[in-house]
């Protein structure tokens, strides 16, 4: 079946619908602020003074010669009101909403102004507000008027401030809320950015505006190359490993034949070393996916470090555990023993003694693997750590394996959300130490 493409605007025309709607919303609270504004009310002394006033006004202006006109106006201004005559009415403030309610409360007051085309406006953005105004003589010309103080509305003090701001918390949410929904495929795409390489692929659902449908789309192929290539390489190399297993484990039968001692010996060390660095890099690669299936239980530190210590010694080197006898800690127990065997064999390899030492807190246990060998430098312990990397100078030229054994026992203690370390040992040697969280159990 054809899938039908997705019909969605892009990110830029997302962008554009948001600013859309923010103007939308702007404009129409706007409206709705300015026909507020037209019911502005004061007080019935207010409005009755300010009819008084007009009344009179119209009236001895208009009395006047049209030459005195300006003179008499300027003897009605008073501390409340500015008037002036105007032959011609002056245009007034477009952003000045016109004053209906107050108007109706003024020809109440004086009806004689009825006929006069009488025009009230607020001008003013604050909470008090000063009120303009024009009214029409008989000869056509105006009289225009402005309050000299604010007058503050009853039913807008508080009305005109929430209004004022509510177009600017509007948008703020409902922006905030729409460019979060639209960034939200970019936040799955990172979580999953972050997974990549840990674990199965999980594809990130195809959503979001197209440019971003576009990204998450190619970032699925690659992410699913990525494990695919990961997978084959991972499986080429431990085939290949499986493979040396047959002819090494022949070359150890055909050197039993051999007569002369020397020679014998010598190719059945070469034949353990290609053995060990074989069983090296099959732990290595194995060793993420052994510990992902392995399910963590409770294990006996103390008795692991001890047997690790007594093996030691039936193989004719000299270790000792230091530590108490029991101490359980929820561990993968096959990835731990791995990790501690090879630091063990490592001691063994460089140093002449080996110290196990276990220590127990509440919160954490720590195991300290000692040697008294030559060391390594503490600018290159950073990089022992890293995989295929082998310090001949700091450790001895004849170093046996791939490199792997450190980056293994890393690998595992980091699974176990522990902390390795290197550092140097009181005897002068290498002190490789794991602390390992609690977790759940409890030492004996």
């Amino acid at each position: 079946m054809t899938r039908l493409p997705h019909l969605t605007l892009g990110l830029i025309g997302r962008v554009f619908a948001i600013l859309l709607l923010a103007v939308l919303v702007e404009y129409g609270a706007s409206t709705f602020l300015y026909e507020r504004a037209s019911q502005f009310s004061v007080r019935q002394d207010e409005a009755h003074r300010l009819a008084e006033h007009l009344i009179i006004a119209s009236k001895l202006i208009e009395e006047a010669p049209i030459g005195e006109r300006n003179a008499m106006a300027s003897e009605l201004t008073t501390s409340r009101y500015a008037v002036a005559w105007r032959a011609v009415l002056p245009k007034s403030p477009a952003v000045a909403p016109s004053l209906d309610k107050l108007t109706d409360q003024v020809l109440a007051w004086e009806p004689d102004l009825d006929g006069r085309d009488l025009r009230l406006s607020l001008t003013s953005p604050g909470r008090d507000g000063f009120i303009t105004g024009a009214f029409r003589l008989e000869d056509a010309s105006w009289v225009t008027f402005r309050t000299r103080q604010p007058v503050r509305a009853l039913d807008m003090a508080v009305s005109r401030i929430l209004l004022a701001l509510t177009p600017a918390v509007a948008l703020i949410l409902i922006g905030g809320l729409l460019v979060r929904q639209m960034l939200r495929p970019m936040r799955d795409l990172a979580r999953a950015a972050d997974r990549v390489g840990h674990g199965e692929v999980e594809a990130v659902p195809e959503r979001g505006p197209s440019e971003v449908r576009d990204v998450i789309v190619a970032f699925n192929a690659m992410q699913a190359r990525i494990h695919k290539l990961i997978a084959d390489r991972t499986q080429a190399l431990a085939a290949v490993g499986h493979d040396f297993r047959t002819p090494l484990a022949r070359l150890h039968l055909r050197a039993d034949a051999i007569d002369e001692g020397d020679l014998r010996d010598a190719i059945q060390h070469d034949v353990v070393e290609m053995e060990q660095m074989v069983s090296s890099l099959l732990a290595y690669l194995s060793g993420e996916d052994e510990a992902d299936a392995e399910t963590p239980a409770a294990t006996d530190l103390a008795v692991m470090c001890a047997t690790l210590a007594d093996d030691a010694v039936d193989r004719g080197g000299k270790a000792k555990y230091h530590g108490p006898d029991h101490c359980e800690v929820i561990v993968r127990r096959v990835a731990m023993k791995r990790a501690l065997t090879n630091l063990v064999d490592n001691a063994l390899h460089y140093g002449k003694r080996v110290d196990i030492r276990l220590d127990a807190t509440p919160d954490r246990v720590t195991i300290a693997v000692e040697d008294n060998g030559p060391g390594i430098a503490p600018a290159d312990r950073a990089r022992a750590l890293e995989p295929f990397v082998r310090l001949d100078d700091a450790r001895g030229r004849d170093t046996q394996g791939f490199g792997l054994g450190l980056a293994i026992v890393q690998r595992a203690v980091a699974a176990h959300g522990g902390e390795f370390a290197l550092d140097a040992a009181p005897s002068g040697g290498l002190s490789a130490r794991i602390t390992l969280p609690r977790g759940a159990a409890a030492a004996g």
